[in-house]
This record gives C-alpha cells, structure tokens and sequence, in this order.
C-alpha cells in the first residue's frame, strides 16, 4: 500500500488554520483522524492523502505562501535524508539518495532523472489526477530539487512547467528564478548533464556511510521485509560502511545479528534460491559503484573497503562485473 509521510498533512492543516478555516473540517473530509498526525513517524495512505491535497489545492494562494525555493524545509522535516543529499561526492551521487531513499516522504509519485545528450531532465509524474493537486506536488518536489542542484551548482537549471500553472504563481517564480523558468510539457527540472559529475569540495567521506545506516534502518521500517535474503543484503551494506570493519567476520556479523547458526541462515537462503556470498558480491558491485563517484578515494582504498585483501583480486571481481576496470569505469562516469 502506498503511504505518504503524515508532516505533509500536518503542513496543509496548518497551511488551512492560517487561513482562518476549520482543521478539524479538512481532516474530516480526508477522512483522517488528528491523533495520526501525532504519531512521530505517522503514515497517511495514499487515497486519504490525495483527498486531503484535493481540499487544500483549490485554496492555496502558493504565490503569497511559499517563499522561493531553498533546503530548508527538507532540513527541517526529513533531516537525515537531506543531510545525506548535501554530502555527495557529485550531484549525480546526491541525486541517487534523494530518489532512493524518497518513500520517506511519500510513495505516491515518481521522479525519474534521464540524460539525452548534453542535457540532463528530472521529470515528476504523480498518480492524481486532479490539475490541482499535481501542480501543488510537482513544485513542492521540483522546487526541493532546484534547491538542490543550487547547492551544488549555483546559478543552473530551469524549472519547466506546463500552461495550466496559475498567471499570478507563475510570475513569482519567475520573480525568484530570474531566466530561468520556461514554459513545456509536463513538470520537468533541466540541466546540463556534464553537471552530474563534477566532484563536490565539501564532500565528508567518513559521515556518508553514517548517515545511509540511519536511512536504510528507516527505510526498514518502512518496509519490513520477511525475506533473509533483503535482511541478510541489509545487513551485509552496513557491515561495510563501518569504518575499520572487518569483512572476513561478515558472515558471523549476520548471524549474531539474526541470532541464527551459519547452517540455519544458509538452509533459509537455499529455501529462497540465494547464497551468501552471492548477496555478498552483489553489495560489493553496488558499493564499488558508489565508492567509485568519490574522486578523493584511491582505487586501493575501494577495494580495501570491500574487503579484497589486493588491487588486483578488486580489479578481477570489478571486471568479470562490469566488464571494465574500476579506473576506467571511474573515467568514463567522470567525464564531462
């Protein structure tokens, strides 16, 4: 069932009471209970979110009411996801998390980044089908998203949106972004793609696997898995972002975590057609990708980081993997 982080209705009550209007009318006409918005890490599901952002769409003056686009809000809502987007080697890493780890805020839409040539463009799609609603979703995710790529790249991008946007929000915005608004088809977010690439100055390496095991363990519980094989796979990622870990003990790291006996953990992966060591050579291939994006990582250190005990058994797993060495997989993505 899709779900969507309850702090959006509680900013739309809010957004509402200032308004001079009734809350306890808008959440009776969602069909949702006060006492949900209380729960610190409450759900609201789908159907009854989009019924609440139907109310609240129509009335919402967002010209007078936002302020242009900036982080802040994701800071103060989601701030380990965006604490994760600010410290990226590159935007392209940056942009991996937001999309990944984006079910936090809600799962009723979708972005999607696609690259055509020397252009770049994130486009928002949601599951409503009131104008409405969709105008007031796509900018609110976009807006999060420009901010970002300022952070990064400042002075780039721009935001596209269709005709149907209000006269009065679009001369706001136009206000904020200078040049860069244009009218188009859909809600999209563009710029040049050599952008993704470039290596972020500020990026703390030590603090980024900190903060993915805060947002995988809230991810987790988002969406508890019965399977060994997601929770083994879980398991094995973490093990690897510890700094100084040793992945010789990770097969015993497992199975004290899931208080199980080597046998027992590997009859439940033979019961679900896996193997650990392939879960672990899986996470290896997705960590050498990541780790690959931070230019200020030797090649030796990647693989030391996954645990090859030389560069050259790392350089033989990543290209029986992808095909290519690590230096020429870290060329070819850093190219610009």
């Amino acid at each position: 069932m899709k779900t969507v982080s309850n702090r959006i209705a509680l900013h739309c009550m809010h957004h509402w009471q200032r308004q001079g209007r009734d809350p306890n009318l808008l959440l009776q006409g969602a069909g949702i209970a006060k006492e949900e918005l209380q729960l610190p890490q409450g759900r609201i599901d789908a159907s009854r979110h989009f019924r609440l952002l139907a109310q609240v769409a129509p009335h919402a003056d967002l010209a007078h009411n936002w302020a242009p686009p900036s982080l802040t809000g994701l800071f103060a809502d989601y701030l380990p996801l965006a604490s994760l987007c600010c410290n990226a080697a590159t935007l392209r890493q940056a942009l991996h998390f937001f999309l990944s780890f984006r079910p936090l805020i809600g799962e009723c839409d979708r972005l999607a980044l696609q690259e055509a040539g020397e252009l770049a463009r994130l486009s928002y799609y949601s599951d409503s089908d009131h104008p409405d609603v969709i105008a007031m979703s796509s900018l609110a995710n976009l807006c999060h998203l420009y901010a970002l790529l300022q952070f990064y790249h400042p002075g780039q991008g721009q935001l596209v949106l269709p005709t149907p946007v209000r006269p009065k929000l679009w001369r706001e915005l136009a206000a904020w972004l200078g040049g860069r608004l244009q009218l188009g088809d859909g809600y999209q977010l563009r710029f040049p793609a050599a952008l993704l690439d470039l290596p972020y100055a500020g990026y703390n390496g030590p603090l980024q696997p900190l903060l993915l095991e805060t947002l995988d363990s809230q991810m987790n519980l988002l969406r508890p898995s019965l399977h060994y094989k997601d929770r083994v796979i879980g398991l094995i990622r973490r093990q690897l972002w510890q700094e100084g870990a040793d992945p010789r003990t990770l097969l015993a790291c497992v199975c004290d975590a899931l208080r199980l006996t080597r046998w027992t953990l590997n009859r439940h992966l033979r019961e679900e057609g896996c193997h650990f060591s392939a879960l672990l050579e899986q996470v290896r291939r997705e960590e050498a990708c990541r780790l690959l994006q931070d230019p200020g990582l030797q090649l030796q250190e990647v693989g030391g980081r996954l645990g090859f005990a030389s560069q050259s058994s790392f350089t033989r797993f990543f290209k029986e993997a992808f095909a290519q060495s690590p230096s020429q997989y870290r060329s070819r993505r850093c190219r610009i």
